[in-house]
């Protein structure tokens, strides 16, 4: 009997300890994967996932491109790897089964949590970006069909090996897509955490594109069509400048929100008396808002002692002021703003027409005022075009700096 139990005991320690050799650990996780996301319309978008060390713990990014979203933190949880992205309200959470990831990315969206299945494999180089001239450079896309159809800008290259390039539409730009070209046809995607995008485009033999760009929403792919930039297609772009009005610009700009602390800011406090002033109507779940956050700092710090305030409105998710509070804190800590970040609402239907009843025909985050030292908005500039735009991005600041420069000018 005792012999019995002696064996019962080894054989348990064995077991323990294969258990122990086969347990997922760290270092199984470390690496570039490519990471499929998928999408409503059964599509699926990629993007590469890098996990690495941070001391004790595993952290990692989302890379599109040259672009990285990084994690805010990380841990193995039950030999499960689960990354945060706290300023998205997000997590990675994923298993290594048979060498490959499967899981989910979560994170807030309106009043739901919204889920994403992923799955990842090792990451190998693309052979590069074969038969990449008919795509190369900027196009007009026209997207859908009919009345309903919109008409955005696009530019590809190569780089690196691999296809990239942006869409612009009236909001900005969707930041850096990455791909390849295969069997003809141009594929791109992004996933960074909030967009996930594809672009499917083949060329025709009179130099025009066709496919389909799918948004990542439950309405699927929209067809498309790509021409290069001419007069007739170019005018039908939406204007940023003119997108959004002012009712009456004879009428003061007025706003009264509470700051991250609960402190009520209102446009009639000391502050912000004969300044020239950027409002930015932002949330922190729109990513071409932290493009244009930092932007706005550097004229902030520039401008601020000859007269220049600025101020985020921010429209949130939940309407639960804790919650989206803390994400407005967590929003102008990441980037280090220091102008004040104002909770203005949320991003229900109609939410901004209520609590900026002034304005008219708001469509897009980040949407920018500019009023002078007088009170009255004398421009407003709809969507921010990103570092992913290239020449854009850099005409768009100046042009803003240029705006600036002149209202602070005027006495």
């Amino acid at each position: 009997m005792r012999n019995r139990f002696i064996l019962v005991c080894i054989a348990a320690a064995l077991l323990i300890f294969a258990a122990s050799c086969t347990r997922t650990g760290v270092e199984d996780y470390l690496g570039l994967w490519t990471l499929h996301v998928s999408m409503p319309s059964g599509d699926r978008a990629e993007c590469r996932l890098e996990v690495v060390r941070s001391g004790r713990d595993v952290s990692g990014a989302l890379i599109n491109g040259d672009e990285r979203t990084e994690a805010t933190g990380g841990a193995l949880d039950g030999g499960r790897l689960k990354l945060r992205f706290d300023y998205y309200d997000g997590e990675l959470d994923v298993e290594l089964k048979n060498g490959e990831l499967h899981g989910v990315f979560t994170r807030q969206w309106r009043k739901e949590r919204l889920r994403r299945g992923v799955h990842g494999v090792r990451y190998v180089a693309n052979p590069g970006a074969a038969a990449a001239a008919p795509f190369l450079g900027e196009w007009i896309l026209r997207v859908g069909e009919g009345e309903s159809a919109r008409h955005w800008r696009a530019s590809f290259r190569e780089q690196d090996g691999e296809m990239r390039g942006t869409v612009i539409p009236l909001s900005g730009d969707w930041g850096t897509l990455a791909g390849r070209v295969e069997n003809g046809e141009l594929l791109l995607g992004r996933f960074d955490g909030i967009n996930v995008r594809t672009v499917k485009l083949k060329a025709g033999a009179d130099g025009i594109l066709g496919g389909t760009v799918d948004l990542g929403g439950r309405d699927g792919a929209r067809k498309v069509v790509a021409e290069r930039p001419a007069e007739g297609n170019t005018a039908a772009l939406a204007d940023p400048s003119t997108a959004t009005r002012v009712k009456n610009p004879a009428e003061p700009f007025r706003f009264a929100f509470p700051d991250v602390s609960g402190r009520m800011v209102s446009s009639a406090d000391e502050r912000f008396r004969g300044k020239v002033i950027i409002a930015s109507i932002s949330g922190t779940w729109c990513p071409n808002c932290y493009d244009e956050g930092p932007f706005l700092q550097e004229l902030y710090d520039r401008y601020r002692t000859e007269g220049l305030e600025v101020v985020v409105l921010a429209f949130e998710y939940t309407g639960d002021a804790a919650r989206d509070g803390e994400q407005l804190r967590i929003f102008g800590e990441r980037l280090g703003l220091t102008y004040p970040l104002l909770l203005a609402g949320t991003t229900d239907e109609g939410d901004v027409d209520r609590k900026l009843p002034q304005l008219e025909n708001f469509s897009v985050y980040p949407t920018t005022i500019f009023i002078g030292r007088d009170g009255l908005v004398k421009r407003i500039h709809a969507g921010f075009e990103g570092r992913a735009a290239g020449e854009r991005f850099t005409r768009l600041k100046s042009e803003i700096e240029e705006l600036v420069r002149e209202l602070l000018s005027e006495r």
